[in-house]
């Protein structure tokens, strides 16, 4: 494959973010699993030795956009708490977090696969910048939040936002199964196991951020 090499520092990453959009556009087509990097260098338009040279494996290029599409995520909710005076409810700061996320169905997907997938297969040094990036931003995001929702310190909004990883990814894998499973739940008998994301979620938050 011929290719133009990237020889600057911007040039590198624009090659590096035209890997992080063709791995996200392949993962709304496919799932995981069936994504290869094989797959991922050709929709790129770039050699595979190419795609290795920016992320040595395929879990550390997922997590790279996961962490892409998470910090947008956090940008929208950081504008949202920064617009406007005064103080929200917990019920309507839940209705903007889940109607926000429930908007980016591929961070949904990432966030199920963080903690069963992703965390494999990645060296320490690329996890342990990761977490301490994301650390960074919640940090900024969590202070945001304790001043636009009712009675929510900052050390509260901050171990709110550890939490909600946690739910978001155990939610994903509850609300969009893997299709035998959804089939199976298509069954009258099994639709009680059906989940509304979006829903589930607003109740979930609106719980958290009361307590």
């Amino acid at each position: 494959m011929s290719e133009r090499r990237a020889t600057n520092p911007s040039a590198k990453e624009a090659r590096g973010q035209q890997m992080l959009v063709a791995t996200a556009e392949l993962l709304e087509r496919w799932s995981y699993s069936d994504i290869t990097m094989d797959r991922i260098a050709h929709r790129a338009g770039v050699a595979k030795g190419t795609l290795y040279l920016y992320f040595r494996t395929k879990e550390a290029l997922f997590l790279s956009l996961y962490e892409e599409r998470l910090g947008a995520w956090y940008t929208e909710l950081q504008a949202l708490a920064d617009y406007g005076a005064g103080t929200v409810e917990p019920a309507a700061a839940a209705r903007a977090i889940a109607s926000t996320l429930a908007a980016r169905p591929i961070l949904i997907h990432l966030h199920g696969l963080l903690h069963s997938t992703l965390g494999h297969n990645v060296d320490f040094r690329t996890t342990a910048a990761f977490r301490r990036r994301q650390h960074g931003r919640i940090s900024t995001l969590a202070s945001a939040l304790a001043k636009r929702i009712e009675n929510l310190s900052d050390s509260q909004a901050l171990r709110f936002l550890v939490q909600l990883e946690a739910v978001v990814g155990g939610l994903s894998w509850a609300a969009f199964p893997p299709p035998p499973l959804q089939k199976a739940f298509d069954n009258s008998e099994l639709e009680v196991f059906q989940i509304n994301f979006e829903d589930e979620l607003r109740e979930i938050v609106t719980a958290l951020l009361r307590v």
